[in-house]
């Protein structure tokens, strides 16, 4: 059995690898202590000073002219600034020892429903080697990984979006920044309910007013608040260090001001102990899991260009459903659209970025009032999987806009 180290242990350690990411990163020492933190949550108002209030992001606007600026003084080099965060904020790291975590969930719908909860359960060894848990209301599945591949048992269908993002707010909150290309990145003070952190907006030239953001307390690296993909917005409280990281444990995500996930980590602990029995799966697991799979959610991560579209399909409103089938490097093998207007899916663009992300526009019609699109971007879901190819079955429908909160994808 996998068993949790000697508590006295861990203090020892903790500070151990605090003063040598420091020390290694350069990275200004926390200013305040964890524990002294005021709890910061996404709301219109607060009515005490304990609270941050980040406004609730319903709306943006975007320069649509676009147009290249000149490198600004306050800009970031965002591939060195995400490794450097990466070693600093959750867990997604290869350097760590093995680990614990067990984490509670709450999903809600738009109408504040609590439509999910349950309990994801990880052990951790190395990137090969680790199992994965989720025990739901309506969801049940385990994965073992080992040098033998990733094999599952329970249910057999992929994690949804909501489902992955309770391990990502966790334990890696820069996944979501490191799918981005293209973009650059500035630093930026910003002041919410009279509270000033440090923040680092990742932009295009496009000019979103509400773009991408990940903020911190002040000569920090402490997160606070991301600003993600769509409307996600993450408020991280109650941090505690961990192997020298600084790992929230209350994560709030709101979607359009509305609570969409709420975690609680429970239990994080070292192993001690690491048997290989607790890695192989039982004889009805199935695996290795490889070939063609499906049931992979999409998610619209990545908006490098507008849509053009002929004079006919504007003013309409229509679904294209498009068959994608993706190699295990990433890039797309074939495209073919099975559903839909003809001149609608004739007029799905694919564009390639980097040699792996794609992006396929799907549908648009436009108005005096606002603007409708619905996009999809393909993952690199050669990180996540090892068979030759996901075949991939897209549905995304047109989503509506009204004028008070444009459902566009801003990055």
């Amino acid at each position: 059995m996998l068993r949790p180290a000697p508590i006295l242990l861990i203090p020892l350690l903790v500070a151990g690898w605090l003063t040598r990411a420091h020390a290694q990163e350069g990275h200004p020492p926390t200013a305040n202590s964890p524990k002294d933190l005021k709890t910061l949550v996404v709301a219109i108002e607060t009515k005490t000073d304990s609270v941050i209030a980040v406004p609730p992001a319903t709306s943006v606007s975007m320069n649509l002219r676009g147009g290249k600026k000149p490198p600004a003084a306050d800009a970031v080099d965002l591939p060195n600034w995400l490794s450097k965060e990466e070693a600093l904020n959750g867990l997604q790291s290869t350097d760590l020892l093995p680990w614990h975590i067990v984490v509670t969930y709450d999903q809600f719908d738009e109408d504040g429903d609590n439509v999910d909860s349950g309990v994801y359960e990880e052990y951790w060894v190395g990137a090969k080697k680790y199992k994965r848990i989720y025990k739901g209301d309506n969801f049940n599945q385990t994965d073992y990984a080992s040098d033998k591949g990733l094999y599952r048992h329970g249910d057999q269908h992929w994690p949804t979006r909501a489902q992955s993002q309770i391990r990502t707010e966790v334990l890696a909150p820069f996944s979501y920044a490191a799918t981005l290309q293209g973009f650059h990145g500035r630093n930026v003070e910003r002041t919410f309910s009279g509270y000033k952190l440090q923040c680092v907006l990742i932009e295009r030239d496009s000019g979103i007013s509400d773009p991408t953001q990940y903020c911190f307390e002040l000569d920090s690296s402490v997160l606070r608040y991301n600003r993600g993909y769509g409307w996600f917005q993450t408020a991280y409280n109650q941090i505690a260090p961990f192997q020298g990281r600084n790992l929230a444990h209350q994560v709030d995500v709101t979607d359009g001001g509305k609570p969409y996930l709420k975690l609680h980590v429970e239990t994080i602990e070292l192993i001690s102990h690491v048997d290989d029995a607790d890695f192989v799966p039982p004889a009805d697991a199935l695996g290795p899991l490889g070939d063609r799979v499906t049931g992979v959610s999409p998610q619209p991560i990545n908006m490098s260009s507008y849509p053009q579209w002929p004079s006919s399909m504007r003013a309409q409103h229509f679904v294209v459903q498009v068959e994608i089938v993706i190699g295990k490097d990433g890039h797309v093998v074939s495209a073919r659209a099975v559903s839909g207007p003809p001149e609608g899916y004739k007029a799905c663009k694919m564009q390639y970025e980097n040699g792996f992300s794609n992006l396929i526009w799907c549908s648009t019609s436009r108005s005096r009032w606002n603007r409708k699109w619905s996009a999809a971007i393909i993952r690199p879901w050669s990180r996540l999987l090892r068979g030759d190819y996901l075949a991939l079955p897209l549905w995304w429908p047109l989503l509506e806009m009204p004028r008070t909160r444009a459902r566009t994808w801003p990055v």
